[in-house]
């Protein structure tokens, strides 16, 4: 499975958030799509903060292009719309990432992969619809399912030169039930360190579900706020529709 927060700064936001997803949460799983199977996701995602709101309207590609392997792209289409300022619209950065499951052992229930992912400037980053330079995000995720049950927990590691940027660490816990193949809901809890001088260290939730509305084709929701550094993330929401083949 393959998200956007607003940050006191937009481009340094768009990119860095996008790769943390598992829709439709930020906390990802470890779970490749199957070899020789696709999914594609079609998503809506916005946040608000105190200096305004911005999101991405983007279509994203996760394809099974191995044995335990997932390869990814994500083109969004992205908007920024300061609190005394006008909406600007424009392509934002594209995704690439693979990930590779290195542990699958279901007995215990137990499976872990990595997922590298790369951020192209593609986007206006003066017009606040980008990074202005490439990321690079490496991140850890691993899984322990129990019945109907899974947890999910993962950190990763963002490298942005951007300028005005810093390094930074994610962190994220999820837990989800499933009801049958129908219907299952979560909750997560995460953390972020600054991105940039003057930007906080923020922690925040976010709940949602994914329905399954016919064979091969589910709707998928989220919605959250920042528990601190709460300036940059009053309100967040995530919508998608995706279609496995």
């Amino acid at each position: 499975m393959g998200v956007v927060a607003r940050c006191l700064t937009v481009p340094l936001c768009l990119a860095a958030m996008a790769a943390h997803a598992g829709p439709p949460f930020l906390t990802d799983d470890p779970e490749p799509v199957d070899a020789g199977h696709a999914e594609i996701n079609a998503i809506y995602q916005e946040t608000r903060s105190s200096d305004g709101r911005a999101g991405v309207l983007s279509g994203e590609v996760n394809y099974g292009c191995a044995r335990e392997t997932q390869c990814h792209v994500a083109l969004p289409a992205a908007f920024d719309r300061p609190g005394a300022g006008p909406l600007r619209v424009g392509l934002g950065d594209v995704e690439l990432g693979v990930k590779y499951r290195f542990l699958h052992d279901d007995d215990p229930g137990w499976s872990a992969a990595v997922y590298p992912t790369v951020t192209l400037p593609t986007g206006d980053a003066p017009r606040g619809l980008g990074n202005g330079r490439a990321q690079l995000l490496l991140p850890l995720w691993v899984q322990r399912t129990v019945g109907p049950w899974s947890l999910d927990a993962g950190v990763g590691w963002l490298a942005n030169p951007a300028r005005d940027a810093r390094d930074s660490w994610f962190a994220g816990l999820l837990a989800q039930r499933s009801f049958g193949d129908q219907f299952s809901l979560g909750a997560e809890v995460f953390r972020k360190t600054s991105p940039a001088p003057g930007v906080p260290n923020s922690c925040g939730f976010n709940v949602g579900a994914i329905a399954n509305l016919a064979p091969h084709h589910n709707l998928l929701f989220s919605a959250g706020r920042g528990l601190s550094g709460v300036q940059t993330n009053r309100r967040s929401v995530f919508l998608a529709y995706q279609l496995e083949l």
